[in-house]
């Protein structure tokens, strides 16, 4: 696909938040009235993709169509975590561009990725701002979770079992598989760090920023994952006699 984005959805407007690749009006902060949209057409129904858009039933007369001069289209919702839809993930192509079940499944896992990322304890959302879309209620919890998961994503703190790593010569759609399962396990363990960073934070009164390179110094010091020592922290918040070192240990 020429272009491939997440765009905004409200009741009333489409918008396109992040954008990877290039045609001519797929543009970050561009907006247009929802109806409009492919991305409205997909969510009252029609088909999850086309490569002749032109002559889809579902797709020849949307108003997008005709002014991106799109050809094909693929897309699937992003939900928040009461099931709500508020955007989607999608490509778009001024050519024909057929895509495979199998692309689509992963295009699905990317979404669930993002959802994972958008809410997944209740405490993340995706909100609107002068300044467009952005995730979370508190700048400082924003920048750490950032923090958390960019290690988590360069492999520093992967947890156990974590996919292996791509091989030389396997084509784009193996690529995607694994880099789709590599930060879903990223996402799955940021949720244990953060809990961690949650209770440090409490217990040594401490912002959760500090808390978090607390956890990730002790770690490194004595040549421990993150994500490990991260499991330990949660553990003694109902357990006091889980032995953890003493600078994270404090007064329990």
């Amino acid at each position: 696909m020429e272009a491939v984005f997440v765009a905004g959805l409200t009741d009333d407007e489409f918008s396109f938040e992040r954008v990877s690749g290039e045609l001519p009006g797929v543009e970050e902060g561009a907006r247009f009235p929802r109806a409009d949209s492919f991305c409205h057409r997909l969510l009252a129904g029609a088909p999850t993709s086309t490569a002749d858009a032109a002559d889809d039933p579902a797709y020849a007369d949307t108003p997008a169509r005709a002014r991106l001069g799109i050809t094909s289209y693929v897309g699937v919702p992003i939900h928040d975590g009461q099931g709500r839809v508020i955007g989607t993930l999608c490509g778009v192509d001024r050519h024909s561009v057929a895509v495979s079940d199998e692309a689509q499944a992963i295009l699905a896992g990317l979404a669930r990725a993002i959802e994972a990322h958008v809410d997944d304890d209740a405490r993340m959302e995706l909100r609107r701002t002068e300044s467009g879309w952005r995730v979370g209620t508190d700048t400082e919890d924003d920048v750490t979770a950032a923090m958390v998961l960019a290690d988590l994503v360069a492999g520093e703190t992967a947890p156990a079992r974590r996919p292996p790593r791509v091989e030389e010569g396997v084509d784009e759609v193996e690529r995607l598989r694994v880099a789709v399962s590599q930060l879903e396990h990223a996402l799955s363990a940021r949720v244990v760090v953060e809990q961690a960073i949650g209770i440090l934070a409490e217990r040594h009164h401490v912002a959760p920023r500090a808390a978090f390179e607390r956890l990730r110094k002790a770690a490194r010091s004595r040549g421990r994952k993150v994500h490990d020592l991260a499991r330990e922290v949660v553990a003694s918040a109902s357990s006091p006699g889980v032995p953890l070192p003493p600078e994270l240990a404090g007064r329990r």
